[in-house]
């Protein structure tokens, strides 16, 4: 009777697992499709015929998880304003049926890194004046920002971002340079404002007889290619 009992736990375990997985893959169908993500419980049909009641949540990601691992020359993007993509709002995300955008309106940033102290490139593109253009900043490998409050070693402040804080449309692809192996764990924290919301968490929780499993996802926005930066050079800023 034990070993029965055990294996029936352990099929509702399996059971409930790929139910949470299949509430997640529907969250991340209808955020593709730009539909509202179906609140409250759904009701899956588990392998094996039995009913799970799968619950998903989409919320707001922590500093932790907006924050990433990069390799030497490899770049990340930090999001600060929506703009018009195809007559929509890109990048931009649904909060209780309503439609929202990015937005970032300080003059200021700062930029967190732990890891070897080499230089750190930010690359930071804006829209002014009808043209599109970018502005590289180096920042040093000291440190003259506290970044404890992200559990993060270094942190620059990047101060008067182009264009100042009435330009919108920014976004900023960080990149670090070192040697082949080595990795730096980088974020962003606002200065001022609160740094935009850079992705969605996706929950999914799932529950067969009295078995729950949960998953949770994160999407962050879509970025660039690794070789946009290189894409145009000249040797001031670049307008393109």
């Amino acid at each position: 009777m034990t070993d029965i009992s055990i294996s029936e736990k352990e099929s509702a375990s399996s059971k409930a697992f790929e139910a949470a997985e299949a509430g997640v893959e529907e969250a991340l169908r209808a955020i593709e499709a730009d539909e509202s993500v179906p609140p409250g419980s759904l009701s899956f049909l588990a392998p094996g015929g039995e009913d799970a009641d799968v619950s998903i949540r989409v919320s707001e990601p922590t500093e932790e998880l907006a924050s990433r691992e990069i390799y030497s020359g490899e770049a990340t993007t930090f999001w600060l304003n929506s703009f018009l993509l195809n007559g929509k709002d890109f990048p931009s995300y649904e909060e209780e049926g309503v439609t929202k955008i990015l937005s970032y309106r300080s003059n200021n940033i700062k930029v967190c890194w732990s890891g070897p102290a080499n230089n750190i490139e930010a690359a930071i593109y804006y829209y002014q004046g009808g043209e599109s253009k970018v502005e590289r900043r180096y920042l040093p490998g000291g440190s003259d920002s506290d970044c404890s409050d992200l559990g993060l070693e270094r942190g620059v402040t990047v101060p008067s971002l182009p264009g100042g804080a009435s330009v919108k449309n920014k976004f900023i692809n960080v990149r670090f340079y070192g040697n082949d192996d080595d990795t730096v764990t980088v974020a962003m924290e606002g200065v001022g404002a609160n740094l935009p919301r850079q992705g969605n968490l996706i929950t999914s929780k799932a529950t067969v007889g009295d078995v729950v499993r949960k998953v949770t996802v994160f999407q962050g926005w879509p970025v660039p290619p690794l070789f946009f930066d290189f894409a145009l050079f000249s040797g001031g800023n670049l307008t393109k």
